[in-house]
């Protein structure tokens, strides 16, 4: 294994590699599998020996590469925060290269190439739909996860924004996936390709606001780590709603008790807790914090292609989560459309806080007529 991206992560390897595994806990997927191997542990030291050239990649150590979430839980509570998700993604470019990567992951590769997206569609049509007829203040990119697969809570978005006087229209560009699928599978080659491609179709738009947490974390962590320089300013729907949640409708919140899920790339990644937990405080009575919260949150399983090559697996994770968040059965909110898709999976009730605003929001009107 060779080039510049792998050789910056050889501390990183190393670090796990001959740590006595203390963050074992912190992994969702080794505490949903019960094999050594798909630990933290595990899965750095195989990126480790194939990087040192003591052994070559084969079919089972490809696999552990892809036992990660990317949720950057085990960076909580690691001395040296090791960025474990980015150095193991970019360990899957051997296994790319080498077409041992799992089917999930070669499939959406190949998706990708066709479709510009993981799911396979023309996003073309779905922008249309929703672009504004007359100039708006903020230019929103939903993602394709929202387009494609959340079209009612894109809806919100829209709705919700216009009540709180910060009006979305959906910028053009959005036909575009900002490439995390490809990031993910560890072709990181055609990422940066794609990441490229994407920054010169947003230079239109000196700001951008993003819908779904793990487009905006690819924008703005994961696009300069590959050396792709935005000139766009990029933020959530979260900041810019909770700056105006004063602005709303005079309400009382809703008599309702609900759990809250932190998303891995809107907490960890981006470092916002606050603005999403504001927005829930105004529209439900009783908010309920999950046995681990903020940093130490735990995750729902769908990130890092996860419901792709261990479909089970991400399954459970996602159940555990839910269980942890909700023992008594709450409806578990999220501000990730991937997350409460992944909670409906296992079974659990999910509502998606833009929708959950919305309707704190249209309740108020109906009191009123």
């Amino acid at each position: 294994m060779s080039g510049s991206r792998i050789e910056q992560h050889r501390q990183a390897y190393a670090y796990c590699a001959y740590c006595p595994k203390i963050c074992r806990f912190a992994c969702p997927v080794s505490d949903a599998v019960p094999s050594e191997t798909v630990s933290t542990w595990g899965k750095m030291t195989e990126a480790h020996l194939v990087t040192t050239q003591k052994r070559s990649l084969e079919p089972g150590g490809a696999k552990a590469l892809y036992a990660c979430t990317g949720c950057m839980r085990c960076r909580t509570y690691c001395r040296h925060e090791n960025e474990v998700g980015f150095a193991l993604f970019t360990a899957r470019q051997e296994a790319i290269d080498r077409e041992l990567a799992p089917q999930g992951a070669r499939s959406t590769v190949r998706t990708f190439s066709q479709f510009g997206n993981p799911f396979g569609v023309d996003l073309s049509p779905l922008v249309a739909r929703y672009r504004a007829d007359t100039p708006v203040r903020f230019q929103l990119f939903p993602g394709c996860t929202t387009l494609a697969k959340r079209g009612e809570v894109l809806e919100a978005a829209l709705a919700v924004g216009e009540a709180l006087g910060a009006p979305f229209g959906v910028a053009k560009s959005s036909n575009r996936c900002c490439g995390y699928p490809l990031y993910a599978a560890g072709d990181l080659r055609e990422f940066e390709r794609h990441a490229r491609a994407t920054a010169e179709a947003l230079k239109p738009y000196p700001e951008l606001v993003v819908l779904d947490p793990g487009c905006a974390y690819t924008l703005r962590v994961v696009y300069p780590r590959v050396g792709v320089a935005l000139q766009t300013d990029v933020r959530t729907i979260y900041e810019v709603l909770a700056e105006r949640v004063d602005h709303a409708p005079s309400r009382p919140p809703m008599e309702e008790t609900v759990a809250y899920h932190d998303a891995c790339h809107l907490g960890r990644g981006l470092g916002q807790y606050e603005e999403p937990r504001r927005l829930l405080r105004a529209a439900v009575k009783h908010v309920r914090e999950a046995q681990e919260h903020h940093g130490e949150a735990g995750c729902s399983g769908g990130g890092g292609l996860l419901p792709r090559t261990m479909a089970e697996a991400s399954v459970t994770i996602a159940r555990r989560q839910a269980e942890r968040a909700a023992p008594d059965g709450e409806t578990v909110v999220t501000a990730c459309p991937t997350s409460r898709r992944m909670f409906e999976r296992a079974g659990r009730r999910s509502e998606d806080l833009l929708t959950l605003v919305r309707r704190w929001i249209n309740a108020k009107d109906e009191r009123r007529r």
